[in-house]
């Protein structure tokens, strides 16, 4: 008979410190409205997959808590709680929950589309090891360099195999992991500036980012996959 008041959802989990307390409530095990306590053990795990930006917590997560929320202090809800590592499936204190910046713009994809929709650039790309970086002259290994670019939006961009990008809609860009997770989040048909490095020279280009969704099933009929080394965005 009462009006229920939406929970909130954090922002910027992204810049989630390390230490921060929180909470989260389930029904594990069958015991109903079970609250556990604890910290933020990492704020860097993607939950064996590029896109979904996961919170570590040392809070006991069990079977039953998923979909469960993760409380910050202030009651905003940090993330879902997903998934555990456990050798015997109870918690030993290894938990993930899907953070909430990830959770509050799927759920703005679904009312408003009906799926997620991802952003897509078209292009494989790699880490700079050390010996890419002396190769090509580069400062450091930060970038992810080009190896392959199919038919899409950064072939008609100019992007060339063998370019490094160093950053993407002002972002600069870590690594490949970074990369695929900004291109991911950024809507489908932004237009965005793209910086790379081509021999020995910074030049920017101008990129319209197309439906990662849309090429997803040409890329498995393909036989492409991600891979250690290798990635696909």
């Amino acid at each position: 008979d009462k009006k229920l008041t939406p929970l909130k959802f954090a922002k910027n989990t992204e810049k989630l410190g390390v230490g921060t307390d929180v909470f989260a409530l389930g029904h594990p095990m069958g015991m109903a409205w079970t609250v556990t306590k604890g910290i933020i053990s990492s704020n860097e795990r993607y939950a064996r997959h590029p896109y979904i930006h996961a919170l570590q917590t040392d809070a006991a997560i069990n079977r039953g808590n998923s979909g469960g929320p993760l409380f910050n202090m202030e009651g905003e809800v940090l993330g879902v709680n997903t998934a555990i590592i456990s050798p015997n499936g109870g918690s030993i204190g290894i938990g993930f929950a899907m953070a909430s910046n990830v959770v509050s713009k799927g759920v703005y994809q679904l009312e408003t589309y009906g799926a997620t929709r991802r952003g897509w650039l078209g292009v494989s790309i790699q880490d700079i090891t050390q010996e890419i970086a002396d190769a090509k002259e580069l400062k450091g290994t930060q970038g992810a360099l080009v190896t392959n670019i199919p038919d899409g939006p950064a072939k008609v961009a100019g992007v060339s195999v063998g370019d490094v990008i160093v950053s993407f809609d002002d972002q600069p860009i870590k690594d490949t992991r970074a990369l695929v997770k900004i291109v991911g989040a950024t809507d489908v048909g932004k237009v965005v500036e793209v910086k790379i490095i081509r021999d020995g020279k910074e030049i920017s280009l101008v990129v319209t980012l197309g439906h990662r969704e849309q090429v997803e099933a040409e890329l498995a009929s393909n036989g492409s996959s991600d891979s250690n080394d290798e990635k696909e965005l």
